[in-house]
């Protein structure tokens, strides 16, 4: 896809349906669902005054999306570039005890880095101060998943503002408690579900915010899947830029401390996973990085349109 231009480019493995009849991993509707199939052909349209940005990545393994009015996505990330051979993990709905800790483990010992997309309420419980500081100790990333993981705060811009000064505080107050002196900026921020609205994107954007998003997910969360069978989903799949989204956490569940019960599957699958990338010359390396952001100033949410309204600077939307 000519992304300056908006024409028509390479098919993409998709195209964007809406289906409210069916549930997402957490019992949401799925607003719009991204099914196989070619792109349509992206034309520019003239300003319209609907509300939802449309952003579809979901259990396909790849991402769709839908430009609104404005320059809302201009910040918004999928995926790196295809011609690096790189990838991302990421893990979304931590902290979670003994299921973070594995995840942790499971990392250390395959030498790989990640992004944890935390939630607020689950950092500010007080009780995983220390594997919080272990991921800044041991090179990985923290975003935000948001405060609750609820999707009602996303339709107001006021009530995501503050989910995510919540979420950004109580990261930083659990790094001091836990004696990181020199603590990150927290950047990062992932919509509960993938789901975001203008109200969303223009308080992340006033807040320094970049939205990540995914482009491979295969279901990790269901519990009768197995590692094997969840590694083999994401082999099949995968590409370079990738970013990948796997779950050390269930929302706000903690259902054990003493093992790990809400993501048993996580560690295993780091543990297969990241072998299995290597022997393909995939690389998983710093979401930043993947996503060139190590040298990149968040911008402002005030930024150049061309297209007769369509974003014009919207990151990885040229999928090969």
């Amino acid at each position: 896809m000519d992304v300056g231009g908006l024409g028509a480019g390479p098919p993409s493995p998709l195209r964007c349906a809406g289906r409210a009849s069916k549930l997402d991993h957490a019992g949401v509707p799925a607003q719009r669902r991204c099914e196989g199939g070619p792109a349509p052909t992206l034309r520019p349209s003239p300003p319209r005054t609907g509300r939802l940005v449309a952003v579809c990545v979901l259990a396909g393994g790849c991402a769709g999306v839908l430009l609104p009015e404005g320059d809302l996505l201009r910040d918004v990330y999928l995926r790196g570039s295809p011609a690096t051979p790189t990838v991302a993990l990421t893990f979304d709905d931590g902290p979670n005890g003994r299921c973070t800790e594995a995840v942790l483990d499971a990392l250390r010992d395959v030498g790989a880095p990640a992004t944890f997309f935390v939630l607020g309420e689950n950092v500010a419980r007080e009780q995983d101060d220390a594997l919080l500081a272990r991921m800044v100790r041991e090179g990985h990333t923290i975003g935000v998943h948001s405060e609750t993981h609820g999707v009602r705060p996303l339709f107001l811009r006021g009530a995501t503002a503050e989910e995510l000064g919540a979420a950004r505080a109580a990261v930083d107050a659990a790094l001091a408690r836990a004696g990181i002196a020199e603590r990150p900026a927290v950047t990062l921020f992932r919509p509960p579900f993938g789901f975001l609205t203008e109200a969303a994107a223009r308080a992340a954007a006033e807040a320094g915010f970049r939205i990540v998003e995914w482009t491979v997910s295969v279901g990790d969360w269901e519990r009768e899947r197995r590692p094997e069978e969840i590694t083999g989903a994401i082999l099949a799949r995968v590409r370079p830029g990738d970013v990948i989204v796997l779950h050390d956490g269930d929302r706000t569940h903690h259902r054990s401390r003493e093992r790990c019960r809400d993501r048993p599957n996580a560690a295993a699958t780091v543990r297969l996973l990241v072998p299995a990338l290597a022997a393909r010359g995939l690389r998983p390396a710093p979401l930043p990085e993947v996503l060139g952001l190590a040298a990149e100033a968040p911008a402002s949410v005030q930024g150049d349109v061309r297209g007769g309204g369509l974003i014009a600077r919207a990151r990885c939307l040229a999928l090969p």
